[in-house]
């Protein structure tokens, strides 16, 4: 069995293309665990991922592990054994990640010769988290101010961290989010001229109407106190996937924060924000729900006065980046995903909008 995924396009709002993919055999990735890391395999099941190849690897007595594989050569090569060492700082100092395993050298990341010979590997090993995402749980006013308190006790841990000089601009930065949506909503014109998104003329009005909104309030609102909004690395991307929650029935606690590979360097109260956006997906009062992952945050994290200003435009311009950027990746090899990822996005935004 080979597993193949796909990079995202380096400019966000462009098509999914298949760039340099990840390609490897389960029975690689068995090899080079029993012999890098001495984990005996049992099970090797391939996850669905954006940038690598992601595999569940279960051993013998049961234990299971994440393990990625991306390639070697790539340019991002630093910054990803970068996202390795903070995570394993990040698991040191108590917060609910994936802790990195070690290999027989006692390196976190590693790099290992593939079965074709061509190309290496590098290949991350972590304990696999347990727990249900919050997408999947019932939404509650504890849940939602439990995401505020996780998302600071992650940026006091983050805000020690320098990322490194080869560390290139975030695809969705969010002080970028004009840019981002008017690229996006481009590459959706062009889909709709071709007749690629059939069915979708109220939809893209709707877009819009909401950009225009989104751009106004980032000139009026966002762009005077730019400058003046504390920065810090932060992960930039505590969706509804990418938080898990349990255990028992009441899923007021989160057991696990995933997928680090969107870190860097941009405003701190990015994190609440992007937090809160998605988590208002799930909540009826949007606006109510963000004031919440506010309060959770507020609670060990001074907000400045500008900061407050800004978190509601912020949000909407996140929400309204997932809608147009996944639509414009509507109809490619990975529409099933885009569809499910920009679920309730729009309405969401819109409410946002009529709140601020």
């Amino acid at each position: 069995m080979n597993i193949t995924t796909d990079a995202d396009s380096a400019t966000a709002g462009a098509p999914a293309v298949d760039v340099d993919v990840v390609t490897v055999g389960d029975d690689e990735i068995v090899e080079i665990l029993r012999t890098r890391f001495e984990i005996h395999a049992s099970a090797v099941q391939a996850v669905g991922a954006e940038s690598a190849a992601v595999f569940r690897v279960t051993d013998r007595r049961d234990a299971a592990f994440a393990v990625k594989a991306f390639w070697a050569d790539t340019p991002s090569s630093t910054t990803l054994r970068w996202h390795q060492e903070v995570v394993q700082r990040v698991a040191e100092a108590g917060l609910p990640v994936a802790r990195p395993r070690r290999s027989v050298a006692g390196e976190i990341t590693v790099e290992a010769g593939t079965g074709t010979g061509t190309r290496a590997l590098l290949v991350q090993v972590s304990d696999w988290l347990g727990g249900t995402p919050l997408e999947r749980v019932p939404m509650r006013r504890e849940l939602l101010r439990e995401i505020g308190h996780v998302a600071a006790r992650l940026h006091r841990r983050l805000r020690l961290e320098s990322p490194p000089p080869e560390l290139g601009e975030h695809p969705w930065q969010i002080t970028e989010s004009r840019t981002i949506i008017e690229r996006a909503l481009t590459r959706i014109g062009t889909l709709a001229d071709q007749g690629r998104l059939p069915g979708a003329a109220q939809e893209v009005a709707r877009l819009e109407r909401a950009a225009a909104t989104v751009f106004a309030l980032l000139t009026e609102s966002v762009a005077p106190r730019l400058s003046r909004l504390p920065t810090a690395v932060v992960h930039h991307d505590l969706h509804d996937s990418n938080l898990l929650v349990g255990p028992g029935a009441e899923h007021t606690t989160i057991t696990g924060i995933l997928d680090f590979g969107d870190m860097t360097r941009s405003i701190r109260i990015s994190e609440p924000v992007i937090a809160g956006a998605y988590a208002a997906r799930h909540w009826g009062d949007p606006a109510a729900a963000v004031d919440e992952v506010m309060a959770g945050w507020s609670e060990s994290v001074a907000v400045t006065s500008d900061e407050a200003a800004v978190v509601l435009p912020l949000a909407a311009a996140r929400l309204l980046t997932n809608a147009t950027v996944w639509m414009s990746r509507l109809g490619t090899a990975r529409g099933d995903y885009a569809a499910h990822r920009r679920r309730g996005s729009l309405e969401t935004a819109e409410a946002l909008l009529h709140a601020v």
